[in-house]
C-alpha cells in the first residue's frame, strides 16, 4: 500500500513540473502575452534562466 502511494505521489509531481515554470517565456519559439514570440527574451536564453 505504501510503496503504491509513494508511485502515485511521483507520478503526480512529474506532472506538475512543466506547470513549475510561471511566465509565459520558458522558450525562445513561446508566445508572451501580447502575441509576440519570446525570442531572446525567454528564460533559456538569459544566464541562469529557468
Amino acid at each position: 500500500m505504501k510503496k503504491g502511494l509513494a508511485i502515485l505521489f511521483v507520478l503526480l509531481s512529474l506532472g506538475s513540473v512543466a506547470q513549475a515554470y510561471a511566465g509565459n517565456c520558458q522558450s525562445p519559439d513561446d508566445r508572451a502575452a501580447d502575441g509576440s514570440r519570446c525570442g531572446g527574451r525567454s528564460a533559456d536564453s538569459r544566464p541562469g534562466g529557468k
